[in-house]
């Protein structure tokens, strides 16, 4: 019975500082772009940098301690680079260049990748074999309200405060996560025998990582355009709503979806999800109505949740046991990739054909991460109930 518990101390407490990041992560990257062209004057392109630049240095932390993190040990880690970053939080108040936001985004994002890792990888490790979608899912809840009560924070000061209310919560956020990770126990394993350059490196993660890249791509021009989008379209009083009502689907995604993994595997639970998010992103691209708008983001939001839970699940099952932590960091890497790649894509896209064109290009790729996940890896796991029953 004990074997198959949840809630330990380690996963209560990942959970809280997840939502406490990843709100911070989400105010930030929601309302750079914007500041940089409101009040440092940067083009589209240019602004797209400034959120994406933070995602390079997390892809660069990721990849030199992905790997490592049971050589140094998850705690330090998860510590001592929220330390870090919670110090280079009290700067956004002071920078007033872009020259200044972008070098202070890149050494933000080197504290963030490490930080993640070692939080998400105590949590996978920790979970029982066989409820591991179920637990994934309740940790990643704490995605979906951070996600959810960031971006709506951000946008929300935009009309009614300033930019540097934002970065005070963000300073406070950090510091909370930092309080809490300070509580973590070690979980005492052994380090690993050696540090190659293939320690980061893990094939069996390389299918779901390549997926969520694609996918995550696609997402990611929503989640950093979505203000100056519904200020273009004219929607912009729904557009601040939007990432509540995504993230109520991903809050739907968490409580009541999370177990299907467990019992039907991960077709019947990524599937569907994937063809709504195409559709709302069809609706998303073409659409002038509010409350389509808002239909949009509910149908989007499920697989947002879902590919990030389901996906590492998955990672985990199929990883060699002292490989999961690097596997879980190459998803990672994968998946801020896209966040990297992509503000920086869609500002281009922006700049030279319009909003509504850059999101139904991001809509062809949404289709194609459906098609990578069914060649790659649904057509070889048509059998996944039946194998996980037989390995109750």
């Amino acid at each position: 019975m004990a074997e198959q518990r949840l809630f330990t101390r380690n996963f209560v407490l990942c959970t809280v500082i997840n939502f406490f990041f990843t709100m911070f992560f989400f105010m930030f990257f929601t309302g750079m772009s914007s500041f940089s062209m409101d009040v440092l004057g940067a083009d589209s392109t240019l602004a797209g940098l400034t959120a994406s630049i933070f995602i390079a240095g997390d892809l660069i932390s990721r990849l030199i301690f992905g790997g490592r993190l049971d050589t140094i040990g998850k705690k330090r880690i998860a510590v001592g680079f929220l330390f870090a970053g919670t110090l280079l939080s009290f700067q956004y108040n002071f920078a007033d260049s872009v020259t200044e936001v972008i070098i202070l985004r890149f050494a933000h994002g080197l504290t963030y990748g490490a930080m993640a890792s070692a939080v998400s990888a105590i949590v996978a490790e920790a979970l029982p074999l066989h409820r591991r979608g179920e637990g994934m899912g309740y940790f990643t809840l704490s995605f979906s309200l951070g996600s959810a009560i960031g971006p709506f924070l951000c946008m929300y000061l935009q009309d009614s405060g300033t930019y540097a209310d934002i970065f005070n919560i963000g300073v406070a956020s950090s510091l909370l996560a930092l309080v809490f990770a300070l509580f973590l126990e070690d979980d005492g394993r052994e380090p690993a025998e050696t540090r190659s350059k293939g320690s980061f490196f893990e094939p069996s993660a390389l299918p779901m990582s390549l997926i969520a890249f694609v996918f995550y791509l696609s997402y990611s021009g929503v989640l950093s355009f979505i203000s100056p989008y519904g200020e273009a379209i004219g929607l912009h009083t729904y557009a601040v709503y939007f990432f509540v009502v995504l993230s109520a689907a991903t809050l739907i995604c968490r409580l009541f979806l999370s177990r299907i993994y467990d019992s039907k595997g991960e077709n019947v639970a990524l599937i569907p999800m994937f063809v709504m998010f195409i559709v709302g992103m069809a609706i998303f691209s073409t659409t002038g109505n509010g409350w389509m708008l808002l239909a949009a983001a509910f149908l989007m939001g499920f697989n947002v949740a879902q590919l990030n839970s389901v996906g590492q699940a998955v990672l985990v099952r199929e990883a060699p046991k002292k490989r999961i932590a690097a596997a879980i960091s190459m998803f990672s890497v994968f998946l801020d990739l896209a966040y990297a790649v992509g503000p920086v894509a869609n500002g281009q896209l922006i700049g030279d054909f319009g909003y509504r064109t850059n999101y139904q290009i991001m809509l062809v790729l949404a289709i194609v991460s459906l098609v990578m996940y069914l060649v790659l890896h649904g057509m070889k796991h048509r059998s996944a109930e039946s194998d996980g029953k037989q390995g109750v």
